[in-house]
């Protein structure tokens, strides 16, 4: 999850990003997610903002997981942006 917050909003914005399949995963892209934010607030013509991301760990429904599975074993995308480590 990121939050951002921007002069002259009176609350935070928020937004989940991708899905990870692993807390070490996900804290692996959290600078690299914070930068392309930051560059996509930039393009925007925001130049004063603050963005901080958290990894959140979550059970899921069975039922995900073996999507997921089944999805990862076919090779088929998963639904995110690669940023890079």
């Amino acid at each position: 999850m990121a939050l951002i917050a921007l002069p002259g909003i009176p609350a935070m914005n928020y937004k989940g990003y991708y899905a990870y399949y692993s807390l070490e995963e996900c804290e692996m892209q959290r600078a690299p997610l914070e930068n392309f934010i930051a560059n996509m607030e930039l393009q925007r013509g925001k130049t004063t903002f603050y963005i901080r991301t958290f990894c959140l760990e979550m059970d899921v429904f069975q039922d995900q997981l073996d999507k997921y599975e089944e999805k990862k074993q076919k090779g088929v995308g998963l639904g995110g942006q690669q940023m890079g480590a």
